[in-house]
């Protein structure tokens, strides 16, 4: 393995060239690796041949999501078709991130604290502007960067992977759970506060327990939710009999 080989893939494996990502130009790589074009085409070529990248004619080579799908696998379309698997999801999610918040503890850098200062600032932007979609994007973000604060390549991308399988199934979450009433926005909001105050604290025990709390209080807002819901339609029901 030369030298172009090695850092590359190591990039793609830590996540600074996302999945799907495009990756910059041959003559930037060979700058920033400090090695000949050459020796970047050809970590180009084995890199393609393993699958890690696609060449895509006259647009360059994009990161393959290779590493995610392996996890994804079927579970994307099993997600969004079974609604009992929702607390399972969310069992994962309680252990996976609160291991993410106290490792992230443990060894941020200050960089780190910035990403995640930085995504958690866009979910307020997004709350501005009401927009559920920007909102579940910064979101998937703000956890993603404690993930990566983690300094722990198979916990990075089994965030990421589990991440972008609940993408779509987190839009939904946020709309259900704010159709409810602003206390929900609030509180969201204060709790990720406090997981970021905890992290850059360095305290590990709170940082875990502050983001398994999180998870808690999702999972009781969308059961609040669902009760809601199933007592308005079942007043429909009735109203509709009246009618007849």
């Amino acid at each position: 393995m030369n030298k172009s080989h090695w850092y590359l893939e190591e990039r793609i494996v830590r996540g600074v060239y996302a999945a799907q990502s495009k990756l910059p130009p041959e003559r930037q790589l060979a700058e920033d690796f400090g090695v000949s074009r050459p020796s970047i085409r050809d970590a180009l070529r084995v890199l393609t041949t393993r699958g890690l990248l696609e060449a895509r004619q006259g647009d360059g080579y994009y990161v393959s999501d290779q590493l995610q799908q392996a996890f994804i696998g079927g579970w994307q379309s099993l997600l969004q078709t079974h609604d009992y698997l929702e607390s399972d999801v969310l069992d994962f999610r309680r252990s996976l991130e609160g291991t993410l918040a106290a490792l992230a503890a443990q060894r941020r850098t200050e960089t780190d604290l910035e990403r995640i200062e930085y995504w958690l600032r866009q979910i307020d932007v997004a709350v501005q502007k009401k927009s559920v979609k920007l909102q579940s994007q910064a979101d998937v973000n703000f956890h993603q960067a404690i993930a990566e604060a983690s300094h722990n390549v198979l916990f990075s991308q089994l965030s990421a992977s589990l991440l972008r399988i609940l993408h779509q199934h987190t839009q939904k979450n946020l709309a259900n759970m704010f159709s409810i009433d602003d206390e929900a926005k609030i509180s969201l909001r204060e709790q990720h506060r406090a997981i970021v105050a905890a992290i850059r604290a360095k305290d590990a025990v709170l940082a875990q327990q502050l983001a398994a709390k999180h998870i808690d209080y999702v999972e009781s807002s969308l059961a609040h939710y669902r009760q809601e819901q199933q007592r308005e339609q079942q007043a429909q029901q009735l109203a509709h009999k009246d009618i007849l």
